[in-house]
């Protein structure tokens, strides 16, 4: 095995910078809201564009994850419905990455297929004592070390679960509810880069520049609940929402429509609370969902 196994090399870019600075942050500091991180990390979404690769990103997202909580072991499963398979990605082992494991998403006894079948998190601390709660026996892993402790969380896509984030080690009684919601919001980038990719792909219609030309839809094509939400967005709300779905960062949002980072940051927490939605992912995934754009 060791001889497919490869040491992890770091891979820079804006996203993976702002992500080790805020994870540098966060470690360094004893007493810390994380309410607050979380919002913070979320923020740095915004680094994320269509031209970021998704091993980039798993790379960045374990680096940041080694710092914070127990990541003796980590992966990102991409869930294929139509095989049943689960393919993981990034699959790291005591800083060693092994080659892309696939799992039959109805092997019975296995939690990422129990995470991704019931689309519900697994948290587990002592896998001797709490194993039963998720599986009927202690499954031995595909690759690497047997855990004792696991977070799995699901990640979804238009209200369909497209994959999992993944933590364990094998000490017990080291994970905290705060190490979920880190994992769950940077499951959100994972969705959020293969969503951007996804739309990028589509062979439709493409700028020169390779990315899709977005276009706003007829409101007379809109169902009523659809009509009546983006009723809800002002015209300079739209404009943003337009730039965001199309892939920009705030900064180069701000830059296209002559004002401030801060005035965008603004307009796009009022998205947010306008169309329900706590993040740009989600912001960017409901717009499409609702045939705004196309």
């Amino acid at each position: 095995m060791d001889g497919l196994q490869r040491n992890i090399q770091p891979i820079k870019s804006i996203f993976q910078e702002k992500v080790n600075h805020w994870s540098d942050n966060a470690s360094a500091s004893e007493f810390l809201d994380w309410e607050e991180q979380i919002k913070l990390l979320s923020e740095i979404g915004d680094s994320i564009t269509p031209d970021l690769p998704l091993e980039e990103l798993i790379a960045a997202i374990y680096a940041s994850v080694n710092q914070l909580m127990d990541a003796y072991q980590f992966a990102v499963g991409l869930y294929d419905e139509k095989e049943g398979i689960i393919l993981f990605k990034g699959l790291v082992d005591n800083n060693r990455q092994f080659p892309d494991v696939v799992v039959d998403v109805f092997e019975e006894d296995r939690l990422a297929p129990w995470c991704i079948l019931h689309g519900s998190e697994i948290f587990i601390n002592d896998l001797d004592a709490e194993y039963t709660r998720y599986v009927k026996k202690i499954p031995y892993p595909k690759a690497g070390t047997p855990p004792n402790a696991a977070i799995y969380v699901p990640l979804r896509m238009n209200d369909k679960v497209a994959g999992l984030i993944t933590v364990r080690t094998p000490h017990k009684h080291v994970y905290h509810k705060h190490h979920l919601y880190i994992l769950k919001t940077l499951g959100d980038f994972v969705m959020r880069t293969l969503a951007l990719a996804q739309e990028r792909g589509k062979p439709s219609v493409k700028s020169e520049a390779g990315q899709k030309n977005w276009r706003w839809s007829s409101v007379d094509l809109l169902s009523f609940k659809s009509k009546k939400l983006l009723s809800l967005l002002t015209e300079r709300e739209k404009e943003v929402l337009f730039l965001l779905v199309s892939g920009l960062s705030n900064k180069a949002i701000a830059e296209k429509l002559f004002v401030s980072s801060g005035t965008i940051k603004t307009h796009t927490l009022n998205i947010y609370m306008k169309m329900e939605v706590s993040t740009r992912t989600s912001a960017i995934l409901k717009a499409i969902e609702l045939n705004w754009l196309v």
